[in-house]
């Protein structure tokens, strides 16, 4: 079993990193993620291209998953993201287990409309905007209630079929689709987009499975209760990804990317 960043520290200051991910100082480029010391190196450095990171996405037959942090300024958390298409249940089963447990599917506008899928709310109070439509489960011989690793993998892969029509899904259900803006992360620094542009990069359709990683925290003796469970930031991000052979990237390095790719191209950003 993989050992996973510990909320024990040596120092208040440690222990914020620990558990928030951030220095005191904004600086996170001399983190030591192996022994918690600052070192000379830069953070950078452990993250992945964003070019293997889409390789890893592509695998045609089996797309892996990938992990995704967005900036420290806004949620500094990670999502655990794959294509739509590639989920199995044994890959539901890991995202659950290792995530929030809320399953998102982020899908294009021309696929939401396609599905008829309207906004969960006509006034979106969500503090970054998230544009949640309403809920689905897949319609299918195979469905039971619709929240099993099974069913929500099931209902993930209709989401990215291009033989689905408004009738394969009933609403409400377990699945959370999240519509994308239509100039992906050049418009919105969001997960939801960086989902989209990942699946676009590896010629896969529209529609991702993302869920933000989370910390379980330590067990408390004798209670059902977890203390200092939270989410999992940069340094906890890069160690998951590490241990379990996952690439890890950020926004900005996307957003940097695609802005060149557009520059070598020739297409005004």
């Amino acid at each position: 079993m993989p050992q996973f960043l510990s909320n024990e520290s040596t120092s208040p200051e440690k222990k914020e990193i620990a558990i928030n991910g951030n220095l005191k100082n904004g600086d996170l480029k001399n983190w030591d993620l192996k022994n918690g010391d600052m070192k000379n190196g830069d953070l950078k450095l452990q993250f992945d291209s964003i070019a293997d990171t889409v390789e890893a996405f592509t695998i045609t037959e089996h797309g892996q998953f990938i992990i995704v942090l967005d900036s420290i300024s806004r949620e500094n958390e990670g999502d655990l993201i794959i294509a739509a298409e590639d989920i199995t249940t044994e890959k539901m089963g890991f995202m659950i287990r290792y995530t929030s447990g809320l399953i998102c599917c982020p899908i294009s506008s021309t696929i939401a409309a396609h599905l008829s899928l309207p906004q969960m709310v006509l006034d979106n109070c969500e503090i970054d905007g998230t544009a949640y439509t309403v809920s689905i489960d897949a319609v299918h011989a195979d469905m039971t209630t619709g929240i099993s690793a099974h069913d929500r993998a099931l209902t993930c892969r209709a989401l990215a079929s291009p033989l689905s029509t408004n009738t394969s899904f009933r609403r409400p259900g377990h699945v959370f689709p999240l519509q994308a803006r239509d100039k992906g992360v050049l418009e919105r620094s969001g997960h939801t987009e960086a989902t989209i542009e990942f699946c676009k990069l590896a010629g896969k359709r529209p529609a991702g499975a993302i869920s933000e990683l989370v910390i379980d925290g330590e067990k408390v003796l004798a209670k059902s209760e977890r203390k200092e469970a939270g989410m999992m930031t940069r340094d906890g991000c890069l160690r998951f990804g590490k241990d379990w052979g996952i690439k890890v990237c950020t926004i900005e390095d996307l957003q940097e990317y695609l802005r060149t790719q557009k520059s070598v191209n020739g297409v005004a950003v």
